[in-house]
């Protein structure tokens, strides 16, 4: 009946971001899921504030959402602007 939780992965985002990035593969459009997902690496902008630079661009942030994925976020539509060379406009 309950929802098995464990211990949130990243304790300043919460148990939130854990579910944010279980839900990406279950998300058809791809546009869609690329938008969510970038919700969720601004989730992690917004609780890692440290790791934004002056423009708001973190590459540690993106680099952090792919670790705490338990599967592979590229092979659902999920790259980093990073390795990609697009802009890093998640917020």
């Amino acid at each position: 009946m309950f929802i098995d939780q464990k211990k949130p992965k990243d304790f300043d985002c919460g148990y939130n971001l854990d579910l944010m990035i279980a839900a990406l593969p279950r998300i058809k459009d791809e546009q869609e899921r690329i938008k969510y997902a970038k919700r969720a690496v601004g989730l992690i902008k917004q609780s890692h504030p440290t790791w934004v630079d002056e423009n708001g661009k973190s590459e540690a942030a993106w680099e952090y959402f792919f670790e705490l994925a338990e599967y592979d976020l590229n092979e659902i539509g999920i790259k980093s602007p990073f390795a990609s060379g697009e802009d890093d406009d998640a917020q």
